[in-house]
């Protein structure tokens, strides 16, 4: 065995959404190392655990690999995290996976001297092979690594086509009372997608899926263990209408009732109809997202979005009949966008009752065609390295920064256009506020007047347990209106 004891860690996030729900990422890898019979910990310091609390699990756990799970933004501060590991473990090796090491790979390595090895792409065999030492260093598809001075890249392993022989999350060490009562589940993985903002696709495109029988295996797990509430993370749930259905009919005949499943990722309007979104509902599907991106079908066509507005407005329409709460996602300030066409986003924001718009900064990552483009063109007004660790995407007043300008909208406009677009954002959620409780004379009032949403999103997304609260509340509610359904 070449490592024995694994210690996982996710660096702290400074996103507005926080991390009060459990880690399917690392949860993967760490049931991966667990079914080996492989030694790990985990410390998640995302959440209320600090560096002092890595420190002493370092000091009890004397791990001889630890792996730490990257994204790009905040990338710096995680790199100094890792420099001050090494410095408490300077005989232990330090490997790096995530969305951040796929898509850069040696070149994280080059800038950060203190980490040993990446993992490219989907990372549970590669951790595994590195561990059991089975197989030269160098022979370790997926892995970049050091060879003296040199840094090397294996070459890309192929993508897992049975999801059924990777075990889903079960996770053991981790103390679920640290975490939201929503579990994060996948049917599938790989989206095939072209979108030109998309990051995803540099991870794996190929559309692979788990059977019927096994996803919903991971469902009865959970809820055989007293859990109702999951959130289905795939890229692309819906993407083979069969299948859903067979999803829908497997949850039926095994009796898992009481179900709240949302479709917290986002699923395409074109693979959607009336039929199929009742039939979800039916079987617990409460809230479903959609990658809306645009207002019109001229920004949907630089963005390859393949879709037609037509399209996404009636599967929104039908969706908000159907009675799911739904939620879209509009990404504003994307190259050859004007302020005509933003407005066009905001007037479709404003057109049905959905519950949620997110409306995100364009932020150009690296290795999409969005941050080619921009490059290419010289139209950077804040440098990569810069805005990769101090500007996030969601709305939240200190990320009215453009990162980039265009002859279409201006670093000026986009300020403008990014303030209108938090305002919407704001209304919207008061309006559904106010919706959920109109019928109570006191609540409603107080939406009116007194309800600070900049407020109940740090609340909801930080606060353990006001968000347990809020989710219980959510739950129980739902719960009552269904059965108010049923009876009559």
């Amino acid at each position: 065995m070449r490592f024995k004891r694994v210690l996982l860690v996710s660096p702290p996030s400074n996103s507005r959404y926080g991390g009060l729900r459990v880690p399917a990422g690392i949860g993967h890898i760490a049931q991966s190392l667990y079914d080996h019979s492989i030694d790990y910990e985990y410390v998640d310091l995302r959440i209320k655990y600090t560096f002092k609390d890595l420190r002493r699990k370092i000091s009890e756990f004397k791990p001889d690999l630890v792996g730490i799970s990257m994204i790009t933004l905040g990338y710096e501060s995680a790199y100094q995290m890792i420099s001050n590991i090494k410095k408490l473990l300077p005989e232990s090796k330090i490997v790096v996976g995530g969305h951040h090491v796929t898509i850069l790979r040696e070149k994280v390595l080059e800038a950060c001297k203190d980490i040993d090895f990446g993992v490219d792409g989907e990372g549970e065999e590669t951790i595994i092979e590195l561990c059991e030492n089975d197989k030269p260093i160098e022979d370790i598809k997926g892995l970049v690594h050091r060879k003296g001075e040199e840094i090397i890249f294996n070459g890309r392993r192929p993508v897992l086509l049975d999801l059924d022989q990777s075990a889903f999350p079960r996770y053991e060490k981790f103390n679920m009372k640290d975490y939201s009562k929503q579990i994060p589940i996948q049917s599938s993985r790989g989206c095939v997608g072209q979108c030109t903002f998309c990051p995803n696709k540099m991870i794996g495109r190929k559309f692979r899926k788990k059977s019927t029988s096994y996803f919903i295996d991971e469902i009865e797990y959970w809820h055989n263990r007293g859990y109702r509430q999951f959130a289905i993370d795939d890229d692309n749930f819906t993407l083979i209408n069969e299948r859903v259905y067979e999803i829908c009919d497997e949850i039926e005949r095994r009796g898992l009732k009481d179900l709240l499943i949302r479709c917290s990722n986002g699923i395409r309007a074109d693979r959607v109809d009336h039929q199929l979104l009742s039939r979800m509902k039916e079987i617990g599907v409460r809230e479903v997202g959609f990658g809306v991106d645009g207002g019109n079908d001229r920004v949907l066509g630089y963005l390859k979005k393949n879709e037609k507005m037509e399209t996404i407005d009636k599967a929104v329409k039908i969706a908000c009949e159907v009675g799911l709460d739904v939620k879209i996602f509009i990404i504003v300030g994307t190259p050859h966008e004007t302020m005509a066409d933003i407005e066009d986003s905001i007037k479709f924001a404003r057109k049905y009752p959905v519950a949620r718009v997110n409306f995100n900064n364009a932020i150009p990552y690296p290795g999409t065609e969005m941050y080619e483009y921009v490059q290419e063109h010289s139209l950077f007004l804040i440098p990569p390295e810069e805005y990769l660790n101090n500007v996030a995407e969601d709305m939240a007043e200190e990320n009215f920064i453009p990162v980039f300008e265009t002859p279409e909208l201006s670093k000026e406009e986009r300020i403008e256009m990014l303030q209108r677009c938090r305002e919407v954002e704001i209304e919207v959620m008061k309006n559904t506020a106010y919706r959920m409780y109109k019928h109570y004379p006191f609540a409603k009032y107080a939406i009116k007047y007194f309800f600070n949403v900049a407020l109940f999103e740090r609340l909801f997304f930080k606060n353990l347990i006001l968000r347990k609260i809020f989710e219980s509340i959510r739950y129980s509610r739902l719960m009552n209106r269904q059965s108010q359904i049923k009876q009559i």
